[in-house]
Parts: C-alpha cells; structure tokens; sequence
C-alpha cells in the first residue's frame, strides 16, 4: 500500500510525558521525520533519553499525544507490533553468543520453519556486509561492528522495521556507523538518534533536525 501523500514516515505530536515527577515534551512540536531522513532528540541526561525512548518502543505510555507511523496512531499498540527498531548505544548484544545467534533471536518464531530464518540471517548479513562476523562474539568485534550487527539484528524482525531508533550515549563509542549503516540499509528507512548530549551527534552529515526533550509549560 503506498503512503498517503504529505504524511510523514513518524509524526510525534502533541506528545507529553512524565519522569520522575516532571512533565516532559518535545521542543518544537510537532517532530516529523520522512522516509531517507535522519533527525536527533537530545535529553538531558541518559535516564531522560532512555525515558523517551521507551515510549517510542511501547514499553511506557505516554500522559497525552499521539505518535504516527504512515498517519496510523500506535500508541495503543504494543512494542511487537511497532514498526520500529532499536540499536541499543552498547549494541545489546549477548555475548555468550555468536553473532549469527544473536541475529537469530530477532529473526526465529515458533511457527516459521527453521530454513526461513537462516534465509533471513543469510540476506541480511549480505546486505549489512557482517558474514564474515556470522561466527565471531560481540567482543572480538570492534564498536562499529557491533552496531552494524545491532542493526542488522534489528531489521531482521519478522515485523518490517519503517523508523529506526539509533541510541548515542556518553560512555559508549559513537552512533555515527550505525546512522550511515541504516540509511545506506535502506532508502525507505527514516533514522531518529536519541542523545544525551547533542555536541556527540554535531558531526553527522545528515540531518540533522534537532529536537529537545523540555519542560512542559505550566497551565
């Protein structure tokens, strides 16, 4: 189904939430993002940004606002049925395991035969050049293959990935890999970076849009 024209790819409006006893927004509001484009939202701090974070995946709800996808609200919608994927700033990946299991996890279900998921590990180790890494532990990897791997992990969701939330967080190596990976991963992809201070993402070559996670205005 095409998107129905000037709708964007994600749309953030109105959206308004609580973090340890403070109400939360985004400055400006609405925050638009379309498919080939990169956009930032800078927090505080760490716990603010994983706070908004987890309310783009669905594991906290919002006070008020909508978040859009194609013009559909999925606020309501639970974290396996957004089309949205993560990479986490440390890449989350387990390291007892390979990076071809670890890949597994995200593209294996219960009722799919076993031969559809190396299918998909195959094609997307190809696509995100790691096939060479497919046997190889998240520490015998340097920073920007892990993400590259974290990314590839998740596109391989079983649910088609439209927004991919990008992590960057002081402490951890740079975001920059995994923003270009994604946008060169697919054209239709639309990239917000979720930072915890915006002079680590200044370097981007795109977008850069920049949103601020602010106080809301007291009525």
């Amino acid at each position: 189904m095409t998107a129905v024209a000037d709708v964007p790819l994600l749309e953030i409006n109105g959206l308004t939430w609580d973090t340890h006893g403070t109400a939360r927004r985004l400055s400006p509001d609405p925050l638009t993002l379309d498919p080939g484009q990169s956009a930032v939202v800078v927090a505080g701090d760490a716990a603010e940004a994983d706070a908004f974070t987890d309310l783009l995946l669905g594991l906290e709800a919002p006070v008020d606002g909508r978040i859009s996808i194609d013009g559909r609200q999925i606020i309501m919608w639970g974290p396996a049925e957004r089309e949205i994927g993560l990479v986490p700033a440390d890449a989350g990946l387990l390291p007892h395991l390979t990076v071809e299991r670890n890949l597994a996890l995200a593209a294996t279900r219960d009722d799919l035969a076993p031969s559809f998921a190396r299918g998909r590990i195959t094609f997307m180790a190809r696509r995100m050049n790691i096939q060479g890494f497919l046997r190889s532990r998240p520490h015998e990897l340097a920073h920007d293959e892990r993400l590259n791997v974290a990314l590839a992990r998740a596109l391989c969701r079983l649910q088609p990935v439209k927004v991919m939330v990008i992590e960057d967080r002081t402490g951890c190596g740079p975001c920059h890999a995994a923003v270009s990976g994604a946008l060169g991963a697919d054209p239709g992809l639309g990239v917000l970076v979720v930072t915890d201070d915006r002079t680590r993402v200044a370097s981007l070559a795109s977008p850069a849009h920049f949103w601020e996670i602010a106080d809301v205005p007291e009525s």
